[in-house]
């Protein structure tokens, strides 16, 4: 009787230890190299702050995985006007905010406007000037911004009016400058709103916590209208050093990891846990328009054609891949070559047209980041022009920040840069050197290209499409040899199989609504 009592006894405190113990969490890890600076996503957010935003928030638009086919998302769908300059979105009835607020058409409006605003600090204000008197706002002649063709008609209804015909201009508001945001929230904790705690999202995650430089903690948005996923709270963690995050990847900690070491592909492309990524980015090669001796069309056609871009990626030909155009293949304008070829005779040629000499005082100046490869590749492209044209070259390799810096102030003749899709668009590719943009880097401005750009938009065959984009590459690559195409990436992660439903967007960053463990 007593064993009997004492079973009883163990059965029923067992049942309430398992009552009382809440379900284990399922908690995804997640390497990092770097700690967001704002994500402010009208503001400064950058690519370092994308991977947080994009897994925050959502716009009207966003991309399906794994097709990337563009969908609608806070919108169940868009209405285009028959001379394709007016959109009609319709917010979808269950998009809410974190705390239950529903999405408002009002909410994108005030996010716009104030992307818009002429204080604005985004440097991708240009994505909302197709719109009518949205640049001529920015710029401060319209004070009021009431023309701004931008409208909410009811709460679930966002009107937009093109300054010129398009075909899709949807793509843009998957691109995360276009989120919506909350103006009440701005209005109460000013520059503070988006900061863990108190940011309100209305996507899959909320921002929870935030240790400084170590961790960013994010929990399920039970809001959300589109769970998919199973994990309860995402661990972003800080951690530089590529061994070091190898390591935690090994033992489990980590599920997936990106930014694995260039020198460790051949090794790490063997494993049956690695796949690659499509990775849409160009690798260029400007010159700045504006600072002598660029200013010389004979001078820039010499330094181009003494560029033999093949030596640029010798060793690295597993990961790079010298690209044609500057659209990446497989998008319309990417079928014909737009660039200036290798070729000292005519390099030699051109640098003797344009009169230029070369004493000891004469030098140029040529801006790169310090990181690989674009170190690399600088210190290749100073080899060359000094063998090639007998010029003196000084490369000025600088931490991002500085190099930023000086990319703004123009203080440069030449550049290595490069330009990841925000949208999968060939346009994309083209904007930031256009008369449009909101920071012209290479100081060109040429109505040619613009006008071929958005022959380019409003096209409705992929031929009139095809050759608007050529056209345009033809004009800043070939014509007036502003920008010389160097080549693309290739990218690869690691990926658990103990997780599933983990995607990569065309920018490299991970998606991460639908993931399970």
């Amino acid at each position: 009787m007593k064993k009997q009592l004492k079973l009883v006894i163990l059965i029923a405190v067992s049942l309430c230890a398992n009552a009382a113990s809440p379900p284990k969490l399922k908690i995804l890890n997640v390497r990092v190299t770097s700690a967001p600076v704002s994500l402010d996503w009208n503001g400064q957010a950058t690519l370092t702050e994308a991977p947080y935003v994009q897994n925050l928030q959502e716009g009207l638009y966003a991309y399906e995985y794994p097709s990337q086919r563009i969908a609608p998302a806070v919108a169940v769908g868009v209405k285009k006007s028959t001379d394709m300059k007016e959109y009609t979105f319709k917010i979808r009835d269950d998009a809410k905010w974190s705390d239950g607020r529903a999405v408002f058409a009002q909410d994108f409006v005030d996010s716009w406007m104030r992307l818009l605003s002429p204080q604005s600090t985004s440097i991708y204000v240009y994505y909302l000037f197709d719109i009518l008197n949205a640049k001529e706002y920015n710029a401060g002649s319209m004070k009021a911004g009431e023309g701004v063709g931008i409208k909410a008609t009811d709460d679930r209804t966002l009107v937009v009016k093109l300054k010129r015909p398009m075909q899709s201009w949807e793509v843009n508001t998957a691109f995360w400058p276009l989120f919506p945001v909350r103006k009440d929230q701005i209005e109460k904790y000013g520059n503070n709103w988006w900061r863990a705690g108190i940011m309100l999202s209305n996507g899959p995650y909320t921002f929870d916590s935030y240790e400084t430089g170590k961790k960013i903690v994010f929990k399920r948005n039970p809001h959300y209208h589109r769970h998919q996923s199973n994990v309860d709270e995402i661990d972003f963690q800080v951690v530089v050093n590529h061994e070091e995050a190898l390591k935690k990847f090994e033992s489990g900690h980590f599920t997936f990891l990106v930014g694995l070491p260039n020198d460790q592909y051949k090794k790490l492309q063997k494993r049956k846990d690695f796949q690659w990524i499509e990775f849409r980015r160009i690798n260029l090669f400007g010159l700045n328009l504006s600072k002598y001796p660029m200013t010389s069309k004979d001078f820039r056609f010499a330094v181009l054609h003494a560029i033999d871009r093949k030596k640029l990626i010798e060793g690295n030909s597993d990961l790079f891949k010298l690209s044609p155009t500057l659209i990446p293949r497989g998008l319309p304008g990417s079928e014909k070559d737009a660039f200036l070829p290798f070729d000292i005779l005519k390099a030699k040629e051109y640098l003797k047209k344009s009169g230029i000499v070369s004493d000891k005082k004469f030098k140029l100046r040529l801006l790169t980041e310090i990181v690989e490869p674009f170190y690399s590749i600088g210190k290749k492209i100073q080899t060359q022009l000094q063998k090639n044209l007998g010029i003196n070259v000084e490369l000025a390799a600088l931490q991002n920040q500085e190099y930023t810096t000086y990319m703004n102030l123009g203080d440069y003749n030449a550049t290595l840069l490069s330009w990841t899709a925000k949208v999968l668009s060939p346009q994309d590719f083209l904007l930031p050197y256009s008369g449009d943009a909101s920071q012209n880097r290479m100081h060109f401005e040429n109505p040619f290209f613009d006008q071929w750009i958005y022959e380019g938009m409003k096209a409705s065959s992929h031929t009139d499409r095809s050759n608007a984009y050529y056209q345009a590459q033809k004009v800043v690559c070939v014509d007036e040899a502003i920008i010389s195409p160097l080549f693309t990436e290739l990218r690869g992660v690691l990926v658990s199989p103990k997780v599933q439903n983990i995607y990569f967007n065309h920018m490299g960053i991970p998606i991460l609504k639908d993931v399970r463990l």
